[in-house]
């Protein structure tokens, strides 16, 4: 069995919802899946297999930073904006120290949090399916870490009830 359907199997499996990037109109990839959890919010992510590491998969979360946390962080002089996303960023780390972490577009106008991880085709076909899976809880959870880290310094609330979450 493929890579890619070992893991789509996988994903269903343990209920995530799973489709295939169709376009793969994005140069440097072989193949794709959107990958969302289960529940509501559901956190989205995709998993390619890059053209020239066809050895590899590489989970690729992204993670907006809300129109409400912008606008506080644009309130902020430059030293203080960095030094909450190194907090934040550090907080992250500690969840997934495997993890690629990269600012974009800029660390002094940050607008999204993009986590790659790479994991080789031989430790899937090695450690299989539980191995697999708490790789994608690291990944959730280090989707929270960031949330929770901007949420812990600007709670937003929208009405009184819910919280505002940044998304992806």
């Amino acid at each position: 069995m493929e890579i890619r359907d070992l893991i789509s199997k996988w994903l269903i499996e343990e209920s995530y919802i799973v489709s295939k990037i169709e376009d793969i109109g994005v140069s440097g990839i072989v193949w794709g899946l959107n990958v969302s959890t289960p529940g509501a919010p559901g956190v989205k992510f995709s998993i390619i297999c890059p053209s020239d590491r066809r050895d590899r998969v590489v989970l690729v979360l992204g993670v907006v930073i809300a129109t409400e946390h912008r606008r506080e962080l644009e309130k902020l002089d430059l030293r203080e904006r960095v030094k909450l996303l190194h907090t934040i960023l550090s907080k992250a780390l500690t969840i997934c120290i495997d993890c690629k972490i990269a600012v974009k577009p800029v660390i002094s106008d940050p607008q999204v949090i993009v986590v790659n991880m790479e994991i080789f085709n031989e430790e899937i076909e090695k450690y299989g399916k539980p191995h697999f899976v708490r790789i994608l809880y690291r990944l959730i959870n280090t989707y929270l870490a960031i949330v929770s880290g901007f949420n812990e310094w600007i709670p937003i609330v929208i009405g009184e009830k819910q919280p505002y979450y940044s998304y992806i």
